[in-house]
């Protein structure tokens, strides 16, 4: 398999449309020629999910420290799944859109293009609030869009071409074999401990010619190009919150795998082509670029948000409440005082041989 490595990206000026310059131009080739209708012949209505009555909320959610947790047995996500989260995700979703100046990257547009006498599917995977989702069956009204998560958080109104279900991406999806056409999966490594079996299976459902995106925003401290090389030093608070975080994390099982997965993607041997790209995300306002800077007003905003939800967890892992105040007290003073810090968003997008 030939995946193009693009460089971390500069950062552009205002007047640039497309923010990471994310053109597919000379990467990509022919897409197949399934001529078939992939529809696997299985409703989409099953599992849809509607408004829980208050004799179903126990069966999805409890109650700790005051936060909302899916009440899922052993599944190790770690963050709560309430309002102040639903937030955070919902913030998140709107920087990466700002981002790439798109709800995608790659030859997404041409694979999903309408084809008299077949349904083009997309699956999104931990669809979280489904607001992915929902922009994206707003863009391609002629697609069929399939979201999964383990908790009801995503809208209960979608459209009329957009489906929410309740059900476990650890555990092997009820589709036939090569069904969809694009298989999406961002920001999902907090709840997938067994990150390559997730690739597979993601890869088992996706027909020939057919896209699979992986997005991850990695969870370390990375200085932009021209500022200080050394975060232990330039941001001790910082690099000190994501390595107990790390290190608590992978206890559970859920690693720091960002720079595994374009090695995992080759080593399961079903896909051709594509591009592994590194975006970088201001933290805070220290980027002159005026929509450099509002991207990491809200980038610092997140990040913030992700640090108090993550404190259940550190308390359900040891930490005291001094120990856990310390430690996120530090990281929130660098990323509002420390200049240069940033977000590294990956993207892999691969095409299914």
């Amino acid at each position: 398999m030939a995946i193009e490595f693009s460089n971390r990206h500069n950062f552009q000026d205002d007047d640039e449309a497309n923010i990471d310059g994310i053109s597919a131009s000379g990467i990509l080739r022919s897409l197949g020629d399934d001529d078939d209708d992939d529809d696997d012949g299985s409703s989409d209505t099953s599992s849809i999910l509607t408004e829980l009555g208050a004799d179903e909320f126990p069966g999805h959610f409890r109650e700790q420290g005051g936060r909302l947790f899916h009440s899922h047995g052993t599944l190790p996500y770690p963050l709560p799944v309430d309002g102040e989260e639903q937030a955070r995700l919902n913030t998140q979703h709107r920087i990466l859109r700002d981002l790439l100046g798109s709800h995608f990257v790659g030859p997404v547009a041409e694979v999903l293009t309408y084809q008299p006498g077949r349904q083009r599917r997309v699956l999104d995977l931990c669809t979280g609030t489904g607001r992915w989702l929902m922009d994206m069956a707003s863009q391609f009204r002629h697609v069929r869009f399939s979201g999964i998560d383990i908790v009801p958080i995503a809208t209960r109104r979608p459209l009329p071409n957009a489906h929410f279900e309740i059900l476990d991406v650890t555990q092997p999806l009820r589709w036939a074999d090569g069904v969809m056409d694009f298989v999406h999966a961002r920001n999902v490594s907090l709840a997938v401990p067994n990150y390559p079996e997730m690739l597979r299976e993601g890869a088992r459902v996706l027909r020939r010619g057919g896209i699979f995106f992986t997005g991850e925003v990695a969870r370390k401290v990375v200085f932009a190009p021209g500022y200080p090389s050394n975060p232990a030093v330039d941001a001790p608070g910082a690099t000190r919150f994501f390595k107990v975080v790390n290190d608590l994390l992978e206890h559970v099982g859920l690693n720091e795998i960002t720079d595994h997965i374009p090695h995992w993607l080759r080593e399961i041997g079903m896909f051709r082509d594509g591009r592994i790209q590194e975006h970088l995300i201001p933290i805070g306002e220290w980027h002159p670029s005026s929509r450099q800077k509002t991207l990491g007003r809200a980038n610092l905003d997140a990040m913030t948000m992700f640090a108090e939800s993550l404190k259940p967890f550190l308390r359900q892992q040891g930490l005291t409440e001094r120990e856990i105040a310390e430690l996120i007290e530090g990281y929130i003073r660098d990323m509002r005082q420390v200049s240069g810090l940033v977000s590294v968003y990956q993207t892999v997008w691969t095409i299914k041989a």
